[in-house]
């Protein structure tokens, strides 16, 4: 999802964006009504669920920054094949987000196939699609300047420069 209004940045940290998305995964599952049945969109054996804080931690902790500019934001989401109406679910979820007041619009307009998203004042973006079979949730971060944010690959959680060599492992693909 493209930002349309305009290149908002905060100064969220790495692990303060990912605990948002966690809270707006929990707010919107809720409000949908389906509170089982969530999984991460690229593996179904990972799924969203308060019994299963090893699965939540491995969704979040494997999120890194994609470039927004001058800063990073975090994208991911989830999805549903469990739901007997995910088209009831998707209408709880746009009343819940139109009552917290975020920007809600449509992507798509059918009926049989609702697909809308919601936009806050500072860039952060949420999704929702049903189809009669399944349902998707995405959560989009604002775009942060932190320097956890920015410069993940080198940086600690305060925003402390790793030692070069451990940095240059890291960028590499671990220790």
């Amino acid at each position: 999802m493209s930002n349309e209004r305009g290149n908002q940045t905060t100064n969220m940290t790495l692990d303060e964006q990912r605990e948002w998305v966690g809270e707006q995964f929990d707010a919107a599952i809720e409000a949908s009504g389906v509170s089982e049945g969530w999984y991460d969109i690229y593996d179904q054996n990972v799924v969203w669920a308060d019994d299963r804080p090893e699965d939540r931690d491995r969704t979040l902790n494997s999120l890194f920054p994609r470039d927004c500019g001058s800063g990073g934001r975090l994208i991911v989401a989830l999805l549903n094949t469990s739901s007997e109406d995910p088209i009831a679910a998707s209408e709880n979820v746009r009343a819940f987000w139109e009552s917290e007041g975020w920007a809600v619009s449509n992507i798509r307009s059918y009926e049989s196939d609702p697909y809308f998203r919601a936009d806050g004042e500072d860039g952060a973006q949420l999704a929702f699609m049903a189809t009669a079979e399944h349902m998707s949730l995405e959560v989009v971060t604002a775009c942060s300047v932190h320097a956890t944010v920015t410069n993940w690959q080198y940086r600690d959680e305060e925003g402390n420069e790793f030692p070069e060599e451990l940095g240059q492992i890291l960028a590499n693909g671990g220790l």
